[in-house]
């Protein structure tokens, strides 16, 4: 009898990292997801799917479903792939304490601590952990005061955004007082140079703006899983070399201040009660000071490169929490791994059973 896992948003970068990983090692697992929309190739590679509705703007009837399904499928292990179904799994399993240790979840503090990114610095600034100096943009002379603190330019972010998308980064005074007040995002130092950007300006006044351009940087990132007791019981970090906004390059990093400094995160969120994979992203300034800008409670679009280079997460936490035993992912040696995009398309078949009757396959 095959072993049911359920993945929330399974078509989604996550999800798709997550089956990457388990490739040609999933006999005896049976794949099911959920994903709010019917269309995404990706749902192809599972053996049952159910339409939901979006995560946080039907939050009520999405965590019914949820549930329902969960009850119904009974899979080993929940594993949420996007922020918003960390959160939701977070809600259930007070809800349903009797759920609890089959979501791959902790508890709603932590959750809260991984998603809303004014939460992430609150949770920094309880647990001394160096997150990027935030503010949010409520009051014209604490903003004023916040600019001459950290400098131009600043980094206006959303406080639920995800994948740097409606990041802008902020000048000068007049573009500071068009965002003050506005309780959906939240300003921050910008880690980057800033003679650079100076530079880049003077560009655009001089030969015009380019279709296409980002400012890129190498970020460092620290995966762990936390056990249902509360322990560190694996750990692993890598190094990003950015292109247009996406991490393309991956490679083992093993600085040991990065080291420190995720391990003393994981630390901290053990404590507060974290459970399952959690994922801290830094980044260093001009100087070498490393700064947290974002923490993560789940697998990653870079699962499935860190498996490539010999960190096989998904297998220790289905080994863990659910006593599931996979293959060994074969030992390597690589020293790094390109993402590449992919192109497939949508099996017609498997489209209209969830645009008709929000299953596949259609019971």
């Amino acid at each position: 009898m095959p072993v049911s896992i359920l993945l929330l948003s399974g078509a989604s970068l996550v999800g798709q990292n997550i089956v990457q990983a388990l490739a040609r090692r999933n006999q005896g697992l049976r794949l099911v997801a959920t994903n709010s929309l019917p269309s995404d190739p990706g749902l192809a590679d599972f053996d049952s799917v159910v339409l939901v509705p979006p995560t946080r703007s039907e939050s009520e009837k999405f965590d019914q479903i949820i549930e329902q399904l969960i009850d119904r499928e009974k899979p080993a292990l929940t594993i949420p792939c996007r922020d918003d179904d960390v959160l939701a799994l977070a809600r259930l399993a007070i809800r349903r304490p009797d759920l609890a240790p089959k979501l791959l979840c902790g508890s709603l503090e932590t959750a809260g601590a991984t998603i809303d990114k004014w939460a992430s610095w609150e949770f920094s600034q309880k647990w001394d952990l160096p997150f990027v100096p935030t503010i949010l943009p409520d009051k014209i002379e604490a903003v004023d005061r916040f600019a001459q603190e950290q400098g131009f330019p600043l980094l206006a972010k959303p406080r639920l955004g995800f994948a740097s998308r409606g990041v802008s980064i902020i000048q000068n005074r007049e573009q500071l007082a068009a965002i003050t007040g506005d309780h959906s995002i939240l300003l921050q130092r910008y880690l980057g140079s800033s003679v650079a950007i100076a530079d880049y300006i003077e560009t655009i006044r001089t030969a015009g703006i380019p279709l296409f351009h980002s400012f890129e940087s190498t970020k460092y990132s620290f995966q762990a899983l936390i056990s249902r007791d509360g322990k560190i019981i694996d750990k692993f970090a890598t190094e990003h070399h950015m292109s247009q906004g996406i991490s393309q390059r991956v490679s083992r990093c093993d600085d040991a201040d990065g080291l420190a400094l995720g391990m003393k995160c994981a630390s901290a969120f053990a404590e507060a009660g974290w459970r399952g994979p959690i994922n801290i992203q830094c980044q260093r300034t001009p100087d070498g000071k490393l700064f947290i800008y974002e923490f993560n409670g789940r697998f990653t679009g870079a699962t499935a490169a860190r498996m490539l280079l010999g960190y096989d997460e998904v297998s220790i936490a289905l080994q863990h929490y659910s006593g599931i035993v996979l293959s060994r992912a074969p030992k390597r040696t690589e020293s790094f791994v390109l993402k590449q995009p992919v192109s497939r398309t949508m099996p017609h078949e498997i489209q209209y059973s969830l645009e008709t009757v929000g299953v596949w396959p259609p019971v």
